[in-house]
């Protein structure tokens, strides 16, 4: 492909014309021009709905954003940043409601991955009803590989009082998914060909399946009444994501290691690779943080989503990790192991 932008033909035949195909909705307005869209619409919302009350309480909405990026040679990487941007999102207890993607693909990548990577966001955000308000596409020498960067954009409401001024001590920790998972799917990805000298045909379509086990933010954000703290497990894994839980709530844990969900094929590919699953990106994946673990699990089960109980929070500054009967202390975070992979094998 040449380098800079796409051509409008290449764009109408890659980009547009997919997303008709999957009736989903694309903005032709710019980006701003969305986000200006949203804050008319919450300035409606709020005139409407004024009531006494809240005269006495200063409240109002306000319009946050999240961005996320995901690298490498398979298009599906667009999907990731999506997913990402929008958990971050739900992590901070708000729908994603539109979405830009700005995509750079190396020469060598042809208008078939636009293609790829067009039908793929497609089809997410048509689940996720999430609509796309612009979809940028260019070339450049400076990049080996694709690299896909997703805004999410949402409303949240805003209030004079603070939403977090409780202790968590005494609340559970539940682990909403699957440690690993999103880079487990990422490596399969990239180097199907590779895991085929090792594991059967079955065994790698059963893999990509698990793309449905990733968790949407309509789904964490069923319990978001329930629950203190939400938590997306972004690079460096789930220990990485206890350790930014615990310094953000300035408490510590006390947690069973062994309860860490991992699927089967999560633990053959990391063998096969010989990577730590537990330092590995799980965007997809979450941690919460409630007072409420039997109603917030099944809740989650009835929109088709795992939880598990890790432990509990303490008023303490341990961060203390059993398994079996080993005890030990969380460390800081390490690098993630989807990095050193592709640094390995790029």
């Amino acid at each position: 492909m040449r380098l800079g932008k796409i051509t409008q033909a290449a764009w109408n035949r890659s980009v547009r014309k997919p997303l008709k195909k999957k009736q989903c909705t694309v903005g032709k307005m710019a980006w701003e021009q969305k986000c200006a869209e949203l804050e008319q619409q919450i300035q409606k919302t709020e005139q409407s709905q004024k009531t006494e009350q809240d005269q006495k309480i200063e409240t109002g909405r306000m319009t946050v954003w999240s961005t996320a990026s995901a690298g490498g040679k398979n298009a599906n990487v667009g999907a990731y940043a999506v997913i990402k941007a929008a958990g971050e999102l739900a992590s901070q207890k708000v729908m994603a409601e539109g979405v830009s993607i700005h995509a750079i693909l190396p020469e060598q990548m042809q208008e078939e991955d636009v293609k790829h990577l067009t039908d793929t966001v497609g089809e997410l955000c048509k689940k996720m009803n999430l609509e796309i308000c612009q979809i940028q596409v260019e070339t450049s020498s400076f990049v080996t590989q694709m690299v896909v960067t997703a805004t999410a954009v949402g409303e949240k409401k805003s209030t004079a009082i603070r939403e977090q001024e409780m202790t968590v001590a005494g609340q559970e920790l539940l682990l909403c998914g699957y440690a690993g998972l999103e880079g487990t799917l990422r490596i399969l990805d990239e180097s199907e060909e590779e895991l085929g000298t090792r594991f059967v045909p079955a065994f790698l379509e059963k893999a990509k399946l698990l793309r449905e086990k990733l968790v949407l933010p309509d789904q964490i954000l069923s319990v978001k009444e329930q629950v203190s703290d939400i938590r997306q497990i972004g690079s460096g894994g789930i220990l990485a994501a206890l350790w930014e839980l615990g310094e953000e709530l300035q408490t510590g844990f006390d947690l069973d290691f062994s309860k860490i969900a991992l699927k089967q094929e999560t633990v053959e590919i990391c063998e096969f690779y010989q990577l730590n699953p537990y330092l590995m990106t799980s965007a997809g994946s979450f941690l919460l943080v409630t007072g409420q673990s039997e109603e917030v699990i099944a809740c989650l089960a009835e929109q088709g989503v795992s939880a598990v109980r890790l432990g509990c929070m303490k008023d303490q500054n341990a961060r203390v990790i059993k398994n079996g009967e080993e005890t030990r202390y969380l460390d800081r975070p390490a690098a993630d192991e989807l990095a050193r992979w592709w640094k390995e094998h790029a």
